[in-house]
């Protein structure tokens, strides 16, 4: 077969699988999803399907196992008309604060990297591995921490889901409505304040005489001087200022700015399937997130295999809980779902499943 036989044939199989999984389960959206515009991405096109808004959750299944979607949205925005097809008449009401963190967006992450051959060319494939998703997990315990103990949040109102590829989501459903209309600037605030630009050091660590006995930060504080006592652990340290000081940018919190300064950002549907990978994007209460790993459950094509022809050499990489040894252009037997995650990488052809 071609190339593009093998791309066309794998492209069928996989939609099979996306289309039999959205006509078993529900996905879950927020209670005032009639308020939202939905966005989606087939198989078939590049173009976003754009200003859908549905009046029950059956349509909106109706209306996904007949697209059979790519990728599944909604806004983080609350409209009066989210149907409209221009943001000016959609009459914006408020959104919800955002919140995203990818792990290869982390300082320490180092995703695997491989080179398919397809067609002629040579492809570069990075894949987020268990460590870079650990990462990524810490510093969404810190982001719920500071906003909890900084912000006063309650866990109540943090919704918290992987996003079913690199990383974590958080959307704050708020009690109190004035933060869902909060300008774009002041949304740049927060972010500042987490990633701690433009912080004077000198309210925070207080350049003192050295007569005078240094206050070490305690977690009973608040704001930063409570960031940093999280992190102490050489107070024995000669020069404590300085040690102090290089303690801040431990206490970065590495998120997406625009993604939380945008207002009209789309969200994942939850349950819904990430296109890049086929595993479920899924809510994470405070338990599972601690315990959270990157394994095949995340993935609901767990119960069948499938005959794969790479599209390059993976030597020991680890994927899913299995470390894959594959050479290129050689059939294997592999887990669905792992079949499904390399080709929608375009690491992998199926020729058939099992």
């Amino acid at each position: 077969m071609s190339h593009l036989e093998l791309s066309s044939k794998t492209k069928n199989i996989v939609k099979e699988f996306f289309r039999d999984y959205y006509s078993k389960v529900d996905v879950k959206v927020p209670d005032d999803f009639v308020m939202r515009e939905f966005a989606f991405q087939t198989f078939d096109s590049e173009s976003y399907i754009r200003h859908k808004s549905f009046s029950s959750l059956s349509l909106l299944k109706e209306y996904m196992i007949s697209i059979i979607p790519k990728h599944s949205y909604f806004s983080s925005a609350l409209y009066q008309n989210p149907g409209a097809d221009s943001m000016d008449e959609k009459g914006w009401i408020g959104s919800n604060l955002i919140f995203d963190i990818d792990a290869d967006e982390i300082r320490g992450c180092s995703p695997v990297k491989v080179s398919a051959y397809i067609n002629g060319e040579y492809h570069d494939v990075e894949l987020i591995n268990d460590e870079c998703l650990e990462l990524a997990k810490e510093r969404e315990v810190e982001l719920l921490d500071i906003l909890v103990n900084d912000f006063g949040f309650t866990y109540d109102e943090l919704e918290v889901q992987f996003s079913g590829n690199r990383g974590f989501h958080t959307m704050v459903r708020p009690k109190d409505a004035a933060w869902l209309t909060l300008s774009s600037s002041a949304r740049k605030e927060i972010i500042d304040y987490l990633k701690g630009m433009g912080l004077d050091i000198r309210y925070v660590i207080p350049d003192i005489k050295k007569k005078v006995k240094l206050s070490l930060p305690k977690p009973s504080e608040g704001g930063w001087r409570r960031r940093i006592s999280k992190k102490l652990t050489d107070v024995s340290n000669e020069d404590l200022i300085e040690y102090l000081k290089s303690l801040i940018p431990k206490c970065v919190v590495e998120v997406d700015e625009k993604v939380t300064m945008d207002l009209s950002r789309l969200v994942r549907v939850q349950g819904s399937l990430n296109g890049k990978t086929g595993l479920k994007v899924v809510r994470l209460d405070s338990r599972s997130l601690h315990n959270f790993k990157f394994e095949e459950e995340l993935s609901p094509f767990t119960d069948r295999t499938a005959i794969v022809l790479p599209t390059a050499d993976m030597r020991k990489v680890k994927l899913l809980g299995y470390e894959l040894e594959l050479t290129g252009y050689m059939s294997f037997r592999v887990p669905a779902s792992i079949a499904i995650y390399l080709a929608l990488n375009k690491l992998a052809y199926i020729m058939k499943v099992i």
